[in-house]
């Protein structure tokens, strides 16, 4: 009985513990978000670093801290070549987004349009209240970003350290097999973040001649914009034609059809040639999967869910793959 007794309060005594990590991490959800987006600059600069390897023999380190700086040099030089170019088509799409929504909602119709609204906004809510809760929100991406890219860089610099500590927490029988899993999940991490650089760059350069070509105001803006947004899987490039459509609308109807044509045609193109061709190497996914587990994140965590949705996908994917399945398939 009192064996029976001892083991009903162990259980007991687990389920609390476990019911309160789990709300331990939910309160701590933004900070573990942080953690993993510094885990992800740590594998850009780990990628960037082996190829520097392969070029000049110099320490893991070294090369890590030498293609940050590579990379930071790059950026900056971008923006001291087109800073003041893409700082003014900038200030000009801040001021003409407003007029081109006036133009839409005048063309689909206020009611429609404040129909859709209130569907998929909470009761009370003004569309100003959201674009200010919005414009907040990509504010606090803004500086989560600055202290994901310092702590990308401090886990660059000597990853083996964190990845050593992490494995120790775990119990001596699990070590080998979170190990294994956990450098074939980053592998796979790294192998998906290239090839969706390769897909940001190609939508960019794309986008930026296809904009030019059709005469919408603030291409290389626009551009940049698809660009970024290509980072967000399935959903990304949608919400990158978006912006572009609407200041086409500000030119002309004629315009507006022939950017939306000019979209489609590219990601017909772009889902059916460039992005195999860049996954060729990365992990598959099926998209069903994937925009599920957008949904999921978004929902869970909001705009910083969605961002990294895709890179979060990628290592649940995995770690499910290869911690759960193919143990028992080999077994």
């Amino acid at each position: 009985m009192t064996g029976s007794f001892a083991q009903f309060s162990l259980r007991v005594l687990i389920a609390i513990a476990l019911v309160v990590c789990a709300l331990l991490i939910w309160q701590l959800q933004s900070v573990l978000l942080l953690i993993f987006a510094a885990v992800v600059v740590a594998v850009v600069l780990d990628a960037f670093g082996n190829a520097l390897r392969k070029l000049a023999p110099v320490p893991e380190g070294v090369s890590r801290l030498l293609a940050g700086i590579l990379i930071a040099s790059v950026l900056i030089g971008a923006a001291l070549l087109f800073g003041r170019q893409i700082s003014a088509q900038l200030s000009q799409l801040g001021d003409t987004l407003p007029p081109a929504w006036e133009n839409f909602v005048d063309w689909a119709g206020p009611e429609r349009v404040e129909s859709v609204i209130d569907d998929f906004a909470p009761d009370g809510t003004s569309l100003a209240s959201m674009v200010q809760t919005m414009f907040g929100a990509l504010t606090d991406a803004l500086s989560g970003l600055v202290v994901a890219v310092l702590g990308g860089v401090y886990i660059a610099i000597n990853p083996k350290t964190y990845h050593k500590g992490a494995i120790t927490l775990l119990p001596q029988r699990a070590r080998d097999r979170v190990d294994a899993a956990s450098r074939k999940t980053g592998k796979a991490l790294r192998d998906w973040l290239l090839a969706q650089l390769i897909s940001m760059l190609a939508t960019f350069l794309v986008v930026y001649l296809g904009l030019t070509v059709l005469g919408v105001p603030s291409a290389l803006a626009l551009a940049i914009l698809a660009g970024l947004f290509e980072f967000v899987p399935l959903l990304g490039p949608v919400l990158g034609a978006i912006p572009a459509v609407l200041i086409a609308g500000t030119v002309g109807i004629d315009t507006a059809l022939w950017t939306i044509g000019f979209f489609i045609v590219w990601q017909q193109i772009e889902g059916n040639a460039v992005a195999p061709l860049a996954m060729k190497f990365a992990v598959e996914i099926p998209p069903a999967v994937t925009l599920f587990c957008l949904l999921i994140f978004g929902v869970l965590f909001g705009l910083p869910g969605l961002l990294l949705g895709g890179p979060l996908t990628v290592v649940l994917w995995m770690a499910i793959k290869t911690l759960w399945v193919e143990p028992r398939v080999s077994g």
